[in-house]
């Protein structure tokens, strides 16, 4: 016999043999994998026999949509059905899983799109089953039918006999009609989750005695991108190269053929060490390998977004282990992007991502594509080094660049007022007012002090309290000058600016009267201010005085103002920083506002002081920021260097 035929024992052995995918299909609902809700759907129509006369299951291919359709039939069909639990041994579960059921007929969407293929499928549907309960109908790749095919198919759709079901299958629903999809049953079928399909494989070649290598099914069900019947089409060939007895690592990589998978990691080296030369030699390799410049750019993209993932996550374990799951990183890869993204901000990896993203479409569009990848190439490079706002500010303070989690984002704000200015910022009237300290005004006049920080805490929780009920007599407070404050005794200055912030009408005088009642001042005598007639005549009642305010949480800048002996010294050149105070006309005028303020005509307001303050502190801070060496150096690059406040509107962006 010529040697180039087979041997009929040969040639029965072959025909014995059947790949994984088929050997593997899933006969009950049980053995199916990664679609509970779906699963759950079905049985529950089964169970309660509520069974609609059309389904449409869609989802992407390998997902089980065609074996749902098989198993949903046997369990119609089953000669101890309708159940959740086909025997698998009656002649209808044998002959539905051979495909070669009389009454369970699978039609091809792709091969009979035809309006005449359709108008079969009605007349077969007039007869009654010749041997089961149902005669089912599955059409596969249902999206593939012609237009007058699905109009032919509506009417006998909506209104099938009573013994017809039909299950339809599409990997493209939206291809489907909405008339075919109102009249359907739809159940979506997921991708599966990776790590689900990795226990399935493993389980697979712990039936058949195969030994693997976890990180190899990892790469397997990475690459099978949630189809079941992929992965195990891949193991199929791993297992070729292995004879059918180890899956290892390396043979999953050879036998994938996951072309340009160094190439692309060099590049990745290359832009952030700011190699040009080496990443010139990865594109160049790529011409000679007669690799995809597109494919090899679009996963180079890929490691950064996965370097962006990581760094996001930060330290905090549990969200690192999550970043991890989420990518899909075999743990060699999760320590080399780590460690060569390292030092590298949030900023440039999310534009070096954008850039080469970008460049792979835009790459397919032009002939020259070797220069295209390199310009792109040496583009990320020189964006490696870009830093964002926040980075930035950073790094100009001195203190690295943090990017807070979730949980301690919300106890941000209360961190910044706690420590100390890291970076420069403009407070508002609004906010400093609702984050005034207010100590307890001392029980005796001995103990309180002359009209400087005392004098000013006390009064700033007066204008709290009105505040609260008054915004408009709080802001006027808060701007008029005041001599002294005790519990006995509010002096404001008889001042030009005091005729508008010291003017209270009927109702500003009640509110005004009622906060000094409510801070313990109901016997403070008042001098200074402009009262309604009814108000300043009525003989006010005796009241107790209340339980003084316990403090609150303030702000740095007005803690010092306030806290400080010598806060009147920090109002020097009032007139100059107060945008309501009279300004200095003369040298001797200078040389008074210079000294500490005791006088009755050079009282204090609240506002000013809190500016005052906040402009010494700044200064402080321009000047430190100055020396820093980044800005020497970038003034002796020739920079010209201006370091501005942040007004609260850029604060919040």
């Amino acid at each position: 016999m010529f040697d180039g035929f087979e041997t009929p024992e040969q040639n029965d052995t072959r025909a014995e043999y059947q790949v994984l995918a088929r050997r593997s299909r899933p006969q009950s609902f049980s053995q199916l994998i990664g679609q509970d809700s779906a699963v759950r759907a079905i049985e529950g129509m089964i169970g309660s026999g509520k069974i609609p006369h059309a389904f449409l299951f869609t989802g992407t291919r390998g997902t089980g949509k065609t074996s749902s359709a098989r198993i949903l039939a046997k369990s119609l069909c089953c000669e101890k059905g309708p159940t959740l639990y086909p025997c698998q041994t009656c002649p209808h579960c044998q002959q539905i899983t051979a495909c070669a059921h009389e009454d369970v007929l699978e039609i091809d969407g792709a091969s009979h799109t035809g309006v005449d293929n359709i108008r079969e499928l009605r007349e077969s549907a007039r007869f009654f089953p010749q041997s089961s309960r149902y005669k089912i109908f599955i059409i596969d790749e249902v999206h593939m039918l012609s237009i007058g095919a699905f109009n032919a198919l509506l009417k006998t759709l909506e209104e099938p006999p009573p013994q017809v079901l039909f299950i339809l299958a599409t990997t493209e629903l939206h291809k489907v009609p909405i008339t075919v999809r109102s009249r359907c049953m739809i159940l979506s079928f997921r991708k599966i989750d990776p790590t689900t399909i990795a226990q399935h494989l493993s389980h697979l070649l712990n039936q058949d005695s195969v030994e693997y290598a976890p990180d190899a099914l990892q790469l397997v069900a990475r690459e099978a991108k949630g189809s079941v019947r992929d992965a195990l089409s891949l193991l199929e060939q791993i297992l070729a190269l292995g004879q059918h007895r180890s899956v290892t690592l390396a043979s999953a990589r050879a036998a994938l053929s996951v072309m340009g998978e160094g190439l692309s990691q060099d590049l990745f080296v290359g832009i952030l060490q700011k190699d040009s030369q080496k990443s010139l030699e990865a594109l160049s390799e790529v011409d000679a390998s007669s690799l995809d410049y597109s494919h090899v750019l679009e996963m180079t993209s890929l490691l950064f977004r996965s370097a962006l993932v990581l760094k996001q996550a930060g330290s905090d374990p549990s969200r690192r282990a999550r970043a991890v799951e989420l990518l899909n990183l075999l743990p060699s890869e999760t320590e080399f992007i780590e460690r060569t993204s390292e030092k590298t901000s949030l900023a440039a990896l999310v534009e070096i991502y954008r850039a080469l993203a970008q460049s792979a479409r835009d790459i397919l569009k032009t002939n020259a594509q070797r220069a295209w990848a390199e310009v792109t190439i040496l583009d990320c490079i020189s964006r490696s080094e870009w830093l964002s706002a926040d980075e930035l500010l950073g790094l100009l303070s001195g203190q690295p660049a943090v990017h807070p989690s979730p949980q301690a984002q919300t106890a941000l704000p209360a961190a910044r007022t706690a420590a100390p200015m890291a970076a420069p910022v403009a407070t508002s009237t609004t906010t400093t007012q609702t984050q005034i300290t207010s100590p307890a005004l001392p029980a005796h006049p001995a103990e309180q002090p002359a009209a400087g920080a005392g004098a000013l805490d006390s009064f700033a929780q007066l204008v709290k309290v009105i505040q609260n009920r008054n915004l408009q007599l709080a802001v006027k407070l808060k701007h008029a000058k005041l001599t002294s404050f005790t519990p006995q005794k509010l002096i404001f200055t008889d001042c030009p600016e005091n005729k508008l912030f010291a003017h209270l009408d009927p109702s500003e005088a009640d509110i005004f009267f009622a906060a000094l009642d409510e801070i313990g001042c109901s016997q403070c005598e008042v001098e200074g201010i402009s009262l309604p007639n009814n108000a300043a005549k009525r003989a006010r009642p005796q009241r107790s005085a209340p339980e003084p305010l316990a403090p609150q949480e303030n702000t740095e800048a007005i803690s010092k103002a306030r806290n400080n002996p010598r806060a009147i010294d920090s109002v020097q050149n009032l007139a100059k920083v107060d945008p309501f105070g009279a300004r200095p006309s003369s040298s001797s005028t200078q040389k008074k506002n210079e000294e500490p303020v005791s006088s009755k005509d050079g009282g204090v307001s609240l506002a000013a002081a809190e500016q005052a303050e906040e402009n010494r502190q700044w200064q402080i801070r321009q000047a430190e920021l100055k020396s820093r060496p980044l800005i020497k150096k970038l003034e002796s690059m020739g920079a010209e260097i201006e370091v501005r406040p942040l007004n609260q509107k850029d604060r919040r962006h």
